[in-house]
């Protein structure tokens, strides 16, 4: 006689790993969709950090920044340049075959120039005006505008 299992153990053992792998796969189907619901809810902080990290470099980057309708435009000292473009649901950031798209609804570009009191230190300020969850909210960012550019500006 050869010590081996019986046919009552061995479909008694499957029957426990079969148990057992139907509990792992119900427990990793319920974690990967709380994972997806987790990303989803975050997925607007994330897009909105991108932008303004990406906004706040190409305004200390670049050498000028303007805008029309759809997009503002900067322009680095190395000749290099970077467009944000404007659509209904979205914003894409293109710079040189380089595309990023930021799921944040921007409605509104808008570049102006202001002066502190003594008329000594001009900024541009880019106000991009968007709409979280249907509520309208404003972020303004500041570039200081070199003397040298002030210069050509009179001339």
């Amino acid at each position: 006689m050869v010590k081996a299992f019986s046919v009552v153990e061995a479909a008694f053992s499957m029957v426990i790993t079969a148990i057992v792998i139907g509990l792992v796969f119900i427990v990793f189907a319920i974690l990967s969709e709380r994972m997806l619901d987790f990303k989803n809810q975050n997925q607007f902080v994330a897009d909105m950090n991108r932008l303004t990290y990406a906004l706040n470099k190409d305004i200390f980057d670049s050498e000028k920044m303007s805008s029309n309708d759809e997009s503002i435009s900067f322009n680095y000292y190395s000749g290099d340049m970077v467009k944000y473009l404007r659509y209904d649901d979205y914003t894409i950031r293109a710079k040189e075959g380089f595309l990023d798209t930021f799921k944040i609804p921007i409605t509104r570009f808008i570049i102006d120039t202001i002066r502190k009191k003594n008329n000594r230190i001009v900024f541009q300020r880019l106000n991009l005006k968007l709409n979280v969850n249907k509520q309208p909210m404003s972020l303004k960012f500041f570039k200081r505008v070199n003397s040298n550019q002030l210069m050509e500006n009179y001339k």
